[in-house]
């Protein structure tokens, strides 16, 4: 019977391309025989502005894992969810920690039995998943006109399906909006217009009205965090479907009660790892809410736990969001996943189809900070200029 002998925590930086620079966490789970379960805490660039003290984490995690059977899932989280419980926020670091001890126990449960994670999650329904590729809020004028050329670009790749943030400049959003819409007719299709819960409800929903003719399938996150009125006022007011981020069992619970959005957006990383993200899909089913899979952007092994989940969960109906591999301009693993015209699709190999690099790990290796970033910069996805 395989037993957790030993956990390695490495902190990595990798900048994303004329943006900032993130950092991550790969985790190891070392066992008693030749198998090493690999998970990431991904992108923990995002507030609040605190990071790991990690050789104390290292040695926490020692402490509740080792010994531990890793096919024994639900006792992982058990003790995972003890000590690091969810605290109702979108991007609550305990969130990460579970994150990557939870992929890297799935990844070892499978690897053991000689399975693909998606395998063990029931069976891959799907051979891959659309991917909206994201395109950032426009800060100043020359931001339209960069992001213009970067979906013009993503189309010729084979991207058809795009989610743009906006809330920021909405002067600039609906310029962006109206010239992309003149420049690419109905080869840009606008998965959704994500607010990130940066205005309140009638405010979303006036520029969501005013730019209507623009074409979009989704409003997502029109209201301030845990506002579920400011949802369900959006929700009655606009003619197309409300999209929320779910981060918790208590928050998936009350959205279903009020019957405030139409879409759950589900992120491996938001919820805390692959076996929460399980309750939260059949919570989705049983309210018969659709499902897309969400981000935040994380390295490949990060996007291949979300890739074996895309593919395994029949709720998951709408393009999904995990582009981070093409974010960055650097990875840590020998094969990323892969990206064909635009759809996700799952690793081959047992686990999650994932290798480190030891190359690529030490190039990007080095402590995570702060410094040289502020808060505007973090929620917008922007370079610090100086």
């Amino acid at each position: 019977m395989t037993r957790i002998t030993g956990v390695r925590l490495t902190t990595v930086n990798t900048p994303r391309h004329n943006s900032i620079t993130c950092g991550h966490v790969l985790v190891e789970l070392h066992t008693d025989t030749e198998h090493v379960g690999l998970g990431e805490m991904s992108d923990l660039q995002h507030l609040p502005r605190f990071h790991f003290d990690i050789p104390e984490l290292a040695a926490t995690l020692e402490d509740l894992l080792i010994g531990v059977n890793p096919l024994h899932t639900t006792e992982v989280e058990r003790r995972l969810e003890t000590n690091f419980p969810q605290a109702g926020y979108i991007y609550d670091k305990s969130r990460a920690i579970k994150c990557g001890v939870d992929i890297a126990v799935w990844d070892l449960a499978a690897k053991i039995q000689g399975l693909r994670v998606c395998d063990l999650l029931g069976g891959q329904v799907r051979d891959s998943v659309p991917i909206a590729y994201p395109v950032f809020r426009q800060q100043d004028e020359a931001d339209v006109e960069r992001n213009l050329a970067m979906v013009e670009r993503r189309l010729g790749e084979g991207f058809e399906w795009f989610r743009v943030y906006v809330g920021r400049r909405l002067d600039l959003d609906e310029r962006f909006l109206r010239e992309a819409r003149a420049r690419f007719g109905d080869r840009f299709a606008i998965k959704s217009l994500d607010f990130s819960n940066l205005l309140d409800a009638k405010s979303a929903c006036r520029f969501a009205e005013r730019v209507a003719d623009v074409g979009y399938d989704l409003i997502e996150a029109p209201a301030p965090n845990h506002d579920i009125r400011g949802l369900g006022y959006a929700r009655s007011r606009l003619p197309v479907p409300i999209s929320e981020h779910v981060y918790g069992n208590r928050w998936a619970l009350e959205l279903v009660a009020a019957d405030a959005v139409d879409v759950f957006n589900v992120s491996v990383i938001a919820i805390g790892g692959i076996t929460p993200a399980r309750r939260i899909f059949a919570i989705a089913e049983a309210a018969e809410k659709t499902c897309l899979v969400g981000t935040t952007q994380e390295l490949s092994i990060g996007t291949a736990a979300a890739a074996h989940v895309a593919m395994a969960m029949p709720a998951v109906t709408l393009p999904s969001d995990p582009v981070g591999p093409l974010l960055y301009t650097r990875d840590v693993v020998r094969d990323p996943v892969r990206y064909d015209h635009g759809r996700l699709r799952v690793p081959d190999g047992p686990g999650l189809g994932m290798q480190l690099d030891p190359d690529l790990v030490a190039a990007a290796a080095g402590a995570l900070t702060w410094r040289h970033t502020t808060a505007d910069a973090v929620v917008d996805r922007q370079q610090v200029t100086s």
